[in-house]
């Protein structure tokens, strides 16, 4: 049941985790499930990069074996090049494109019917560098299958043989670029590729922060509609006090009038009393 949950949660755009995953906590302890609630407790909210990835997995799992076999032939077929070798890589390089490009449009036609906005350039060469890394090895795939990504996975190429037939598009294409080709040296690609590491991780904080700001505005939004809510129950209930408290002294002037009719009605009696009493043998 709690892999079912998860699946049902990291399926979920971002910035509705959080509170599905808290409802379901609390789902789990009123059920006295202890071990299910923390389970689901521990689970933590994807990017929304890494969440287009687990949509993917989740809903198209079909599609992704598909993509990773695709890498794993193309693996292989780089281990034991032979006679007609750079023809079969030239073949394996188109259908690695058709794969991505494929699995892409899928990924977009998921989120539209989430309905959620398209995603950003950003977002999409993350996506696409993660299923290229999913396709240059088991883990990465292993990975990418679980559909429980929490961030995008980075893609470090095919090697060279792959790159000099077809490199693939995108951010993956740029990290994939084989060595020595650019002319700069060593170290002066050991600092680009640092930079380029900060530059990302940056981005995914803002990311991150961005998806926060958006959350902190929804729930901002949630409260000033409950407080217009309960200040318009507030005015509703002070209206219909009033309406009652005038109710209430009609009520009390009409008790007032009943008693002092009451006293009147008992004087009549004992003075009627009285007077027949004296008229008694």
């Amino acid at each position: 049941m709690t892999t079912e949950v998860a699946d049902e949660l990291y399926a979920l755009p971002p910035h509705a985790f959080t509170e599905a995953r808290n409802a379901r906590v609390a789902e789990a302890r009123d059920a006295g499930d202890r071990a299910a609630a923390a389970a689901l407790a521990a689970l933590k909210r994807p990017t929304v990069s890494a969440w287009l990835v687990n949509l993917v997995a989740l809903r198209r799992p079909d599609a992704v074996a598909e993509l990773i076999a695709v890498g794993a032939r193309l693996r292989d077929a780089q281990g034991s090049l032979g006679a007609g070798g750079a023809a079969r890589l030239r073949e394996l390089s188109e259908e690695r494109r058709r794969a991505i490009e494929g699995i892409l449009a899928d990924m977009r036609a998921l989120v539209t019917e989430a309905g959620e906005p398209e995603p950003s350039a950003q977002q999409l060469s993350e996506a696409e560098s993660t299923f290229a890394a999913a396709m240059a090895d088991d883990e990465g795939a292993a990975e990418v299958r679980s559909g429980r990504l929490l961030k995008a996975l980075s893609y470090s190429g095919f090697g060279s043989g792959f790159g000099a037939l077809g490199p693939p598009s995108g951010a993956a294409a740029r990290a994939s670029k084989p060595a020595g080709t650019s002319g700069r040296s060593a170290t002066g690609k050991a600092t680009g590729a640092v930079a380029e590491e900060q530059s990302a991780q940056l981005e995914e904080r803002r990311t991150a922060a961005t998806e926060r700001l958006e959350e902190a505005r929804r729930g901002l939004e949630r409260a000033q509609a409950d407080e217009r809510t309960a200040a318009a129950e507030v005015d509703r209930l002070t209206e219909e006090l009033e309406r009652v408290r005038g109710r209430v002294e009609v009520a009390r002037a009409a008790a007032h009038s009943a008693r002092q009719a009451r006293l009147a009605a008992e004087r009549d009696l004992a003075s009627a009393e009285r007077r027949l009493a004296k008229l008694s043998p």
